[in-house]
């Protein structure tokens, strides 16, 4: 009896320390410290490699540092060595999940039918999503009542880029009818709700999770993520200094305040916070590669890409996030021949299917910036045909046509983009009234002239603009077509004397119209008075020649030699 009990109190040890080390592991993991994890996770392997959850947390340790392929490798060998451990099938599902947006691929194959490329690879998305859902719940239905299988199966369907809400949703409650108390859950329930849009119950369900947990930075920084994602910039920087307080080493809540703090333009603090939160987590290369990627958003693309070259020494120079923000920051920075090998070399690394719309935005500007303007076009409608929220893309589409001198391409880019009627500016309608214009399309031309002088009335070079093509429409001047839109850029060009410079060319052209049109209906005065205002201007001596001569003329005096 002594020695049943002196092995179950030896076993009780072994276990207990076991988990124990698992906790550690996987706190590394969420102190974003992967290297510092795998390690740990390498040595729990060694100790126990029939046990399949350390396999399991392993690779999920590698799927949150951004590298599927060793995440994948971890599954496949916990399935190997403890085949009945389920988890790994959960994580080899994960991965599915995680590989490319479904609803995405839907929404481009339905909007360009015609694209076989762009159906075959939704069929693949479907195909794989459909296989890990079913996974999930294969898994699930065989330990209804594991709450670590129902926890990992929500967080699978809440955090990745195929969410299942609602089958979440029923996983969670169930954990919480068995585990009443689990921190875990409540902080998921909490991510549900976030998801959900429902601020109030995914605040309760952290606050929850606080009250089982008061020093779970985990739950205080959830609940800052939800006020940021609702805009509320001042209440989420409180709550991540709040984690901080509670756990001054917790490394996502200095990177999650990092970010907030740029959004509210303190770009130097945001800096420093950042760069706390890459001591924190070791400088780990996920670290820096988030780093690098935060520098890209603010901005600082110099800084980038110093950055990207140090990660290209210590990390894995094929990482598709470095290749990304260095093919971005390459563009930015105006480095155009060094911006297209990158991309290229995205590309060779990256499938076709997990390039995003923002790649191919990237590429076309690239290959128009190295003259390759036809090339250029086609990556830039493929960007667009991925997210067609994009629709300034249309506009770099339709300049790049315009400086071809290709206008009825121009037109049609502008004239898309206004029927879709999103984002629309003033530029939208000018750069469509020009490329009419000099299409001699001028009646059009006077169209789009019309809606730039109804939607900006004040904007004197748009009543030049619907002058200019009348002058054409009415070519002898006789029925004065353009007098009235003239007469207007002048009474806005004097009303701003401020910036009189600015108006000069403008009141010349104008001037000169007003004069030859009454010098026409053989009004002199009228036609002297805008002899007059011109000789007022600084005009080239050849033209100030001929404007003397013809103020002469109707004055009745010889002109002058």
């Amino acid at each position: 009896m002594k020695q049943t009990f002196i092995l179950f109190l030896f076993i009780s040890v072994v276990i207990r320390c076991s988990a124990q080390s698992l906790d550690e592991a996987k706190k590394l993991t969420e102190n974003e410290q992967y290297e510092a994890a795998a390690l740990k996770f390498q040595e729990l392997i060694a100790k126990e490699p029939g046990n399949g959850t350390n396999y399991y947390f392993f690779g999920e340790n590698f799927l949150l540092a951004d590298n599927p392929d060793s995440a994948k490798i971890a599954f496949e060998k916990g399935l190997e060595k403890e085949p009945g451990n389920a988890l790994n099938k959960i994580g080899l599902a994960k991965i599915k999940l995680d590989d490319a947006n479904e609803l995405e691929a839907k929404v481009n194959s339905d909007r360009s039918p015609a694209d076989a490329g762009l159906k075959t690879r939704y069929e693949q998305i479907r195909q794989r999503v459909t296989e890990a859902k079913a996974t999930i719940d294969e898994v699930v239905a065989a330990q209804p009542k594991n709450v670590r299988i129902l926890t990992e199966a929500a967080d699978a369907l809440i955090h990745l880029k195929n969410k299942d809400l609602e089958k979440a949703r029923t996983f969670l409650d169930r954990a919480q009818g068995i585990e009443p108390k689990n921190v875990e859950v409540k902080i998921l329930l909490g991510d549900l709700f976030t998801e959900l849009s429902n601020g109030t119950l995914a605040a309760d369900y952290y606050n929850q999770a606080l009250d089982l947990d008061k020093k779970s930075a985990r739950s205080i920084v959830s609940k800052g993520i939800l006020y940021r994602r609702s805009m509320n910039f001042d209440g989420a920087s409180e709550e991540y200094k709040r984690a901080i307080t509670v756990d001054p080493n917790y490394a996502p809540a200095y990177r999650e305040l990092g970010e907030v703090e740029f959004k509210m333009g303190k770009l130097e603090l945001a800096k420093e916070n950042y760069r706390k939160y890459l001591d924190l987590s070791k400088n780990n290369c996920s670290a820096r590669i988030r780093y690098a990627t935060f520098l890209y958003f603010s901005r600082n693309y110099a800084e980038s890409l110093i950055e990207i070259s140090q990660l290209k020494e210590k990390c894995d120079p094929n990482n598709p996030t470095v290749l990304r923000i260095s093919t971005y920051c390459l563009y930015e920075t105006k480095e155009y021949a060094k911006g297209l090998d990158a991309v290229i070399k995205l590309f060779n690394v990256v499938p076709e299917a997990k390039r995003t719309a923002l790649d191919y935005e990237y590429y076309g500007k690239l290959q128009i910036a190295n003259q390759q303007d036809s090339l250029g076009v086609l990556s830039l409608r493929k960007a667009y045909e991925m997210d067609r929220s994009k629709t300034e893309l249309l506009n770099v589409i339709s300049d790049n046509f315009y400086k071809k001198k290709n206008y009825p391409e121009a037109i049609k880019a502008l004239t898309e983009k206004i029927a879709i009627g999103k984002d629309l500016k003033s530029g939208d309608y000018v750069s469509l009234a020009l490329s009419y214009y000099f299409n001699s399309q001028f009646m059009e031309a006077d169209t789009a002239w019309k809606k730039v002088n109804e939607l900006f009335p004040n904007y004197a070079y748009g009543w030049s603009g619907r002058a200019r093509a009348n002058t054409q429409i009415d070519s002898t001047s006789e029925n004065g077509l353009a007098k009235p839109f003239y007469e207007k850029y002048i009474e806005l060009a004097m009303a701003d004397s401020a910036n009189s410079a600015k108006y000069t060319q403008g009141l010349i052209e104008a001037y000169t119209y007003m004069a030859y049109y009454y010098i026409l209906k053989k009004d002199t005065v009228n036609a002297l008075k805008y002899l007059h205002l011109k000789e007022g201007l600084p005009l080239e001596p050849e033209d100030l020649k001929k404007v003397k001569g013809a103020i002469d003329q109707l004055e009745g005096r010889k002109p002058q030699r």
